[in-house]
Order: structure tokens, then sequence, then C-alpha cells
């Protein structure tokens, strides 16, 4: 008997029902009254980074004084700004993922306060990442509405050093994680309830992510693979599904335009990059004269970089071309890449294989997401390491015991396999491919590349380790001492670390 397929509903059934168009208010005032630990998390979590917005000094969250700048270049343009004197240092401001830095620069043209631009732009970015807890606790709910459960989510998310210190900077990782919990969350509300709207609410976000950050590129690759393969034995029903949603009514209309407008505007970015350079994200080089793509402080390294490996210039006169780059810190850092390149040559050093590269990209990736990682660092490791650790191991051990592959409509597999996906392809094809052209092991290597998936290795960590065993009092025990855990690991761990290099005179 063939397999049929639901329509696709412009209404779904019970909780998705008119999810894009009423507020959730509802829902969220009773699932917070049930729970006001979770509450109380949210409200310290609020206060730290209201503290952090205020408080670290600029030059210290990674690059956001690159994200600052072009956000003023785009406050400065009625729609998109053109490659200028002022633009140089940060950068290019064309033939770049955009929409951050369009959103930040409208925002920027409503700072009517006498707030630092700076500060209010930090502020404005403290919403999205409530908006990412909002989604990563909404997948939870697929799987359960069990209240230890959620509490544990709201204190992993909430207590994970770097994520918290980079939620109260500018960056445009913000939008780029709650985009991708977004798209998360609706794809798998269309394998749950068969919602028409859901399925396009997901691609209107997966193509704004890829509007936002390049990475976002293969987290959209992985979930159109996954929609693919989820619904292989349906494509022969899916015209007709399109046909019957297009017709459901104006919801419908509006998220199809968004759809079509997205994938232009991604055809026009991404297209026209490999039309004129042969690639998806040029250089500035590849767009500026050279003279002004040298202003800005990473195309200078990897220009100079390239030109030493290549044999067009002595290693003499790569530090001396490393005197372009204005800033201490990554002047060194490009003399450091060309030095260590030089020293590997002439030794003869053979590159790490693929197995043993993998075990120091995985323990370098969790120093610096339960360390911090930015152009000041705060790394995690040794003894203080070992509480985390045992967390890892444990929600590990618990997945593989109580994970079965049809539960819940195969949603935790899918969770599981876009977190896996996207890792690997982030170890291979970025980090590893750049360590095989820099010979520098750790460069480009962040946890905070993985936070587009974080909500479902969370939501994943704390479901499965809620069911590692049976009674009550192992089940408070574990929550408890998972709580203790990674509350101490975050802000006790930042205060105790910190020096007053990272605050800004004035206030602290």
């Amino acid at each position: 008997m063939p397999h049929r397929i639901s329509t696709w509903n412009e209404t779904p059934s019970d909780e998705l029902a008119n999810e894009l168009s009423e507020s959730k208010t509802e829902e969220l005032l009773r699932a917070c009254s049930r729970n006001w630990p979770a509450v109380g998390m949210l409200i310290y979590f609020g206060l730290r980074l209201l503290f952090f917005a205020i408080g670290i000094a600029p030059n210290v969250p990674p690059d956001e004084m690159t994200h600052f700048g072009k956000s003023q270049i785009f406050s400065q343009a009625l729609f998109f700004p053109d490659n200028s004197a002022a633009s140089y240092e940060y950068g290019l401001v064309t033939n770049i993922p955009w929409l951050y830095y369009w959103a930040m620069g409208k925002l920027l043209i409503l700072n009517v306060f006498g707030i630092p631009d700076l500060i209010f732009l930090r502020l404005a970015n403290i919403p999205l990442v409530f908006g990412t807890l909002y989604y990563v606790w909404r997948m939870l709910r697929f799987l359960t509405d069990d209240r230890p459960t959620e509490l544990i989510l709201i204190v992993l998310m909430t207590n994970t050093v770097m994520f918290s210190f980079l939620s109260a900077s500018v960056s445009y990782d913000n939008l780029t994680n709650l985009l991708a919990s977004m798209a998360l969350y609706y794809l798998f509300a269309f394998f749950r309830e068969r919602s028409g709207t859901a399925l396009a609410a997901s691609l209107v976000c997966q193509l704004a992510g890829c509007l936002t950050k390049n990475t976002f590129l293969p987290l959209a690759m992985i979930l159109t693979v996954l929609l693919l393969v989820h619904e292989v034995r349906r494509l022969t029903l899916a015209p007709a599904a399109l046909i019957g949603f297009l017709r459901s009514g104006r919801r419908a209309l509006l998220l199809s335009v968004a759809i079509v407008a997205g994938l232009v505007l991604n055809l026009q970015l991404y297209g026209g990059n490999l039309l004129h350079y042969k690639t998806l994200e040029p250089e500035s080089y590849d767009v500026l004269p050279l003279e002004h793509a040298m202003k800005y402080r990473l195309a200078a390294r990897n220009y100079i970089f390239n030109e030493f490996r290549e044999g067009r210039v002595t290693l003499e006169k790569a530090k001396e071309m490393a005197a372009v780059v204005n800033h201490p810190g990554d002047r060194r850092d490009t003399i450091s890449l060309v030095e260590n390149y030089a020293n590997t040559e002439k030794n003869g050093e053979e590159l790490l294989g693929l197995l043993p590269y993998t075990a120091i990209w995985m323990l370098h990736m969790m120093e610096s997401t339960f360390g911090i990682k930015a152009h000041l660092g705060m790394s995690n490791h040794g003894i203080g390491f070992i509480p985390l650790a045992l967390f890892i191991l444990a929600s590990a051990v618990a997945f593989v015991m109580r994970w079965r592959p049809k539960d819940f409509q195969w949603i935790p597999t899918c969770m599981a396999l876009v977190a896996l996906g996207y890792a690997a392809f982030l170890m291979y094809a970025v980090n590893y491919a750049t360590y095989q052209t820099y010979r520098e092991l750790v460069l480009s290597v962040a946890g905070r590349y993985m936070f587009p998936v974080l909500g479902p290795i969370y939501v994943l960590a704390s479901y499965y380790l809620m069911r590692l065993f049976r009674g009550v009092k192992m089940r408070l025990a574990l929550s408890a001492g998972s709580i203790i855990v990674f509350i101490a690991a975050d802000f006790p761990f930042f205060l105790s670390h910190s020096t007053p290099e990272w605050f800004q005179l004035g206030f602290f």
C-alpha cells in the first residue's frame, strides 16, 4: 500500500496553531508559573549579560570592533554601502552576508538615549539571545515538559561561559544562533505536525541565516539533506501538497514571497561571488586594490602568509610586510604564522593525521566553549575542567543507553545527526583544511563556531541525562550536581580569572 502524505495545512494542530501570527505569551507564562527556578536562572542570566554589556572593555570580545565598525558603515547608508576609505579597515562591506550589519545599522538610528553606540548595540544583541533560548526550550518540549529537565536545559544554555560572554557583545553569531535555533525548531515541527507553515518558516530562517554568516551554508545543506531523507517516500506527493499550501491563505502567500526573496538575495550574493571571483567568500584583496585591502588586519595576514608560502617573498620580507598591520596582537600573530610555517618546513615536520587532529580539536573546542577565546584568553582546562568532563561523559553514556532511533518521530535522532554532521563539517572541511594550509593546530578553532547547534546538543544532554537513572533520589542528585557544576563554571569562573584589562575604566 503506498505511503500517504498529510496535507500541508496553513493551520497545524494544537500547540503549533497560529505559531507565526499570534503571541505565545500565554504558553510562556504558564511554563514560567510552573518552573520558578528556571525563571530565576533567566533573570540571573539577564543580569550577567548587562554586566558584560556595560563593563567589558572594547577590543576584548572576538572581532567585536570589526562587527561594530561595519554596523556603523551600514547605518550611514540608505540601503547598502559601498567599500570606501571609511570601511577598508573593517574588510569588505560588499560581497559579504549583510543581514546582521544591516539590522544593527538601522537600530543605531534609534539610539537617541545618549548611550555610547557600542553599548547600545551590545544591549540590542541581548534580545536575540533570549529568542535563541526560547526556541531551544520549544525544541525540548517536543520530547518532554518535565520541570527538572527544563531547568537543567536552561542552566546549561545560560551558564556556558563563552556563550554568555558572546551574548552581550556585538557579533553576528548572536543572530546566526537565533536563526539556527528557529530553523531547527520549525523543521522538527514540520516533521511532527505536517505543517506547511512550519516548513516554510524553517526555509525562511535558513535563507536569512545564509545572509547573516557564510558558516550557515553547511547547516542549511545538512537540513536540506535531512528533509529530503525524511520525506523521500513522499516526494512524489510534494507538488500537490505545495499547491494546496499556496492556496491556503495570506500567511502562506507571505511566507512564499519571503522564500522567493531569500532565494534571490542568496543567489545575488553567493552566485555573484562565484561568477566574479570563483569563490563563495572572496578576500578583500580579491575585490579591492591591494593597498586598500591591506588595511584590514585579517586580509593583510592572509595575503602576507600566502605570499610567503608560495615563495614570492622571503621570511624577512614577510616580517617587514607585517608592519602594515596596525594592531600589535594581530601583527605578532602574522609574524608567528610565517615563522611557524618556516620552521615546520625547515624541520620536515609531517602533518598530523585526521584521527589525532580530531582528538586535539575536540579538546580545544571544549576548552574554548567552557572558557573564553577572544582577544584576551581564559582557557578552562586541568583539574577545574574535571567536573565538566564528567558531565559530558555522563550525558554521552545516557544517550547511548536510553536513545531509541524512532522515539518521538525520530526527532532526537535528527537532532543528533544535525549536531554530528555540523561538527564533522566544521572540523574537517574548515579547521583541518586550515591546519593543512597554515600548519597551525588551533587557528580558527573556537567553541563558538559550534553554537548554531548548541541547542539540540543541550536538549539531548538534558533529556537523556534525566533518564539515565530511574530512581527519584538519583535523578535529583544528578540534576543538582549538573546545575552546581555549570553555575560554578560560568560567572564565578570568569570573575576568578579576569583581570582589570578585561573591563572598561570608569565602570569596574
